[in-house]
């Protein structure tokens, strides 16, 4: 079979057409509810102050899950206990590393104040995903959302600007405090 040219640039019109098409198409990111202070309190089974004492990746059924254990030094909401295991999907074992975006990033020592809602097997979720982690630093809270779609469901925007929130701890913890009454 023969081809002329003007087979050949009709060809290369509709690839180039169906290239343009595909890298158009949105790419695909974690898109998240925006959460106030008093919707991830509600959504929460415990919130709590303390320190980051390990971090532990783990395959399961194939994919790659970090295990973080936190000391409690303030149990906020929910049940008294010493230490509570965040598990969340995502993690470096070796030299192969998962990401998921909008997950929250913990270090060793870190001190916190985490929402999480209870998974009913030992573990715990962290609440709207880097939403509900705080970083205590200087007697200050400081939130940092980002890498994901934030969706206000009061106008019903979204947007991929993260934000940064810093507050006097003692002030927050007194709000969610009374917050929960």
């Amino acid at each position: 079979m023969k081809y002329n040219a003007t087979q050949t640039l009709f060809e290369l019109s509709i690839r180039l057409i169906m290239a343009v098409a595909m890298l158009s198409v949105p790419l695909l990111a974690t898109t998240v509810q925006k959460m106030d202070l008093a919707e991830l309190i509600t959504a929460s089974d415990s919130i709590l102050q303390g320190r980051v004492e390990s971090i532990e990746a783990r395959y399961e059924d194939k994919m790659i899950y970090t295990y973080i254990s936190v000391t409690v030094d303030d149990p906020i909401k929910g049940g008294r206990r010493r230490s509570v295991l965040v598990r969340q999907p995502g993690g470096r074992i070796g030299a192969k590393m998962t990401w998921i975006a909008g997950m929250p990033q913990f270090n060793r020592g870190d001190q916190v104040i985490v929402f999480l809602r209870d998974r009913q097997d030992g573990t715990f979720d962290v609440t709207g995903l880097n939403q509900g982690k705080y970083d205590v630093v200087n007697d200050f809270i400081i939130r940092n959302v980002s890498g994901v779609t934030i969706l206000d469901p009061k106008t019903g925007l979204m947007s991929d600007t993260g934000f940064v929130e810093k507050t006097a701890l003692d002030a927050f913890k007194t709000k969610i405090r009374e917050l929960m009454k």
